[in-house]
């Protein structure tokens, strides 16, 4: 069953096209990953699927309906969430307070929140301030409040960078989980191509907002398109 259509759009910046006619088919219960180059339009995509851009051309379908009148709470609100690169939240404001903003805003029983710091492995530290945590565990945070909008597509923006060899295998372990217990759709942007190769079902390549390449990842990175993307 397809969870996320992304039909031929484009996105337009003042001088800049960031994405060019780009397609792409994301099945349920899918790990997909999205690389490519710095600069690449990675981001500018699924910062336009969860709605932060509007489209000028093409339509985004989310369970076979198209999302482009809906605003990015609607979009969360269907089950669609977002990681940041950079992780985020308010000093002073405990582990639980930043779970449970997105449990309050879906009325979410309160229980929830710490089903959901046993899942990204904070249930420990609950009552702490964030600004204690360490790199690994500041993702985790942000990936606990990506959760508790109760998504079914999580996309991951860069969320293996500053992280260790064995704190990467740990994030691997726990996303992986998640995809098989609760049955989550993840799209993955990384620049860790070791990671994203243990992470993926599939990979789409994008170089200066056009589609270049997709399959395996051990398809993707023979490909001469790919190579001189990343190598010139």
């Amino acid at each position: 069953m397809t969870i996320l259509e992304v039909k031929n759009i484009d996105k337009l910046f003042p001088g800049v096209k960031a994405l060019k006619d780009v397609s792409m088919t994301i099945e349920k219960g899918e790990i997909r990953g999205l690389i490519g180059p710095n600069g690449s339009g990675k981001t500018t995509m699924i910062r336009t699927i969860l709605g932060f851009y509007k489209q000028d051309k093409g339509d985004i379908l989310y369970e076979g309906e198209s999302l482009f009148k809906d605003d990015i709470w609607t979009r969360v609100n269907k089950g669609l969430s977002l990681t940041y690169q950079t992780p985020t939240y308010v000093s002073g404001l405990s582990i639980y307070r930043h779970i449970e903003l997105g449990t309050i805003a879906k009325n979410i029983p309160g229980k929830r929140i710490y089903e959901i710091a046993e899942e990204v492995g904070l249930a420990d530290n609950v009552n702490k301030d964030p600004s204690e945590l360490t790199a690994l565990s500041a993702k985790k945070l942000e990936i606990a409040k990506a959760l508790s909008t109760n998504p079914q597509l999580l996309m991951l923006d860069e969320i293996f960078a500053g992280l260790s060899f064995e704190e990467g295998e740990q994030m691997i372990d726990m996303l992986k989980n998640l995809n098989k217990e609760k049955d989550m759709t993840i799209l993955l942007i990384d620049h860790n191509l070791r990671m994203v190769k243990k992470m993926v079902n599939k990979t789409t390549v994008i170089n200066m907002g056009v589609v270049i390449a997709e399959g395996s990842f051990d398809e993707i990175i023979e490909d001469e398109e790919v190579r001189k993307a990343y190598l010139g």
